[in-house]
């Protein structure tokens, strides 16, 4: 411990004035190397900001885009919607048209037909002799003609097989 020597407990000379120290002077010392750097550091923040601004645009671009491909999608959906419901109706009505019941009552009402009746058949007896004539003499087929025939019947086997 310290040991109270009179009046030395207290120092006042700690809370005098004290004439200022002599503060350096500042000298500007100008050197390309930071001028190059600062140039390099501006360079590199336009850059960066450039960067930024340009994915944004591409990004508000690319939002565009797709909201104008979805309108296109919602638009040919809505065609193909009333397409489909067009076919149905065509269809049905294309049914209706073709249906053995309407095609009796067309043939009926507006050509004047009927079903057959008994006493509108007549029978023909083939019996008498009628026969089929020829337009000519029928000449038989040489060999080479009957090999290519045989041929072609062939092929044209292979191709529905």
């Amino acid at each position: 411990m310290a040991t109270h020597r009179g009046n030395v407990a207290y120092d006042f000379e700690l809370f005098e004035k004290k004439p200022p120290k002599a503060q350096p002077s500042l000298n500007l010392i100008k050197n390309q190397k930071y001028k190059s750097r600062d140039r390099m550091a501006a360079f590199k923040a336009v850059s960066a900001i450039a960067v930024v601004v340009s994915v944004i645009c591409m990004m508000l671009y690319g939002r565009a885009e797709l909201t104008e491909l979805t309108k296109q999608v919602g638009d040919y959906n809505d065609s193909y919607q009333e397409l489909s419901s067009e076919y149905t109706r065509l269809s049905a009505e294309l049914e209706g048209k073709v249906s053995l019941r309407n095609v009796e009552e067309t043939a009926k009402n507006e050509l004047g037909l009927s079903k057959v009746q008994s006493y509108q058949v007549e029978y023909v007896n083939m019996d008498e002799g009628d026969g089929f004539e020829g337009a000519g003499d029928v000449q038989e087929p040489t060999l080479g003609q009957k090999v290519s025939l045989y041929i072609q019947s062939f092929l044209e086997y292979i191709k529905i097989r």
